[in-house]
């Protein structure tokens, strides 16, 4: 027994001590990375998280259990970082430390108002900063709009060409409205938001690929909303399609699918929503069959980053995890990590090739 302990002890003596920086109270900084304040503080950065503890209201169309993804879900950026601490950043399977390569920092959380627009305003506000220091945004919600539509704002005002999107999603999130149509007690962006983001400045609808729709929560109209606004039929990808490229080599497929969208792109964005992974994937979280492996999202983010490399790779978000998931969340760690071992991998193949920007998606990534 420690002598320096008090006993009789209080019920208000501390049990345990922080050994890792602190984001607000008994919750770490994401990984243990260093904390970032203000804007300054960002000088540096490869990476830089931050959370937007945004929670929507459930709609009317989601009542029990299907309002899952609802509950809660401004705790999410909280617990995720806490759960984030069992993990350093090396993956062996590749022979690549992300985080010895790109220095991660967090940026704490946006500022959540009562006031929807302020909520918006807020959040591109703080994503600009990190995008003006030269660094990834890495944004978790909190549910779609200031997660999805507020983020992409931010990062496409700050291209200087057209930014691609990728969007790995069971369900369309297009419905057609506005955003000055909504009900301010109901905003709608779960169900539009992917159809809004289409009009942001420098968003190439033509570039914006879908990979994951299914199910029966989607209606019969959902591809041609996405058509009408300009994206390409051929880049909506759903599950056949999926199930095909299982039979003739996924790796390979992933790779074709996402890198001409990103080539001649100044950015790329990606997105996830866990509800594209198969509801076999985790038993804390599911919520439709038919999708995805995580093993297949994971080697799709690798492949986005190493086609996007630093310079390209604009963004990641995640967004509807649900606070108490603690299996999911350490899935969207690895997809996270696999994201930015393919920029790493990119640094490298430049290296390698001598020629900045040019990769082989050939090369066997456990021989670098």
């Amino acid at each position: 027994m420690n002598d320096s302990v008090r006993w009789p002890r209080r019920p208000s003596d501390p049990v345990v001590s922080m050994q890792l920086p602190r984001h607000y109270g008994s919750v770490p900084t994401l990984f243990g990375s260093p904390p970032a304040r203000t804007a300054g503080d960002l000088a540096g950065a490869d990476i830089v998280f931050l959370g937007v503890p945004w929670q929507a209201p459930v709609p009317d169309s989601r009542i029990g259990a299907a309002g899952s993804n609802y509950f809660g879900t401004n705790l999410t950026p909280s617990t995720f970082r806490t759960n984030s601490v069992k993990y350093g950043g090396y993956l062996p399977e590749l022979d690549i430390d992300v985080f010895e390569r790109l220095r991660l920092m967090d940026y704490g959380d946006v500022e959540i108002s009562n006031d929807h627009a302020v909520t918006f305003d807020t959040t591109i506000a703080r994503v600009k900063e990190i995008v003006r220091a030269g660094a990834i945004p890495f944004t978790l919600g909190g549910n779609s709009g200031p997660s999805t539509w507020g983020v992409l704002k931010a990062i496409a005002e700050e291209a200087r060409g057209p930014v691609t999107v990728i969007n790995f999603d069971a369900h369309h999130d297009n419905l057609t409205g506005e955003i000055d149509e909504d009900d301010p007690r109901m905003p709608r962006w779960g169900s539009t938001w992917a159809r809004r983001i289409l009009d942001l400045p420098n968003v190439d609808p033509a570039r914006y690929t879908h990979i994951g729709l299914r199910g029966p929560r989607n209606d019969r109209e959902v591809i041609d909303r996405f058509v009408a606004k300009g994206a390409r039929r051929e880049n909506i990808f759903t599950y056949w399609q999926i199930a095909r490229a299982r039979r003739e080599g996924f790796e390979e497929w992933i790779a074709s699918v996402v890198r001409p969208q990103i080539d001649g792109a100044d950015r790329v964005w990606v997105a996830v929503d866990p509800d594209v992974l198969d509801m076999g994937a985790t038993g804390d979280f599911g919520d439709e069959p038919l999708g995805l492996h995580v093993a297949e999202v994971c080697w799709g983010a690798y492949e986005i980053g190493r086609a996007a490399g630093r310079a390209r790779f604009g963004g990641i978000a995640f967004m509807a995890v649900p606070f108490d998931a603690m299996k999911l969340h350490w899935i969207m760690m690895y997809i996270f990590l696999y994201a930015m071992a393919g920029v790493v991998a990119a640094t490298d193949d430049a290296g390698r090739h001598g020629q900045a920007g040019e990769s082989s998606q050939d090369d066997d990534p456990t021989s670098r």
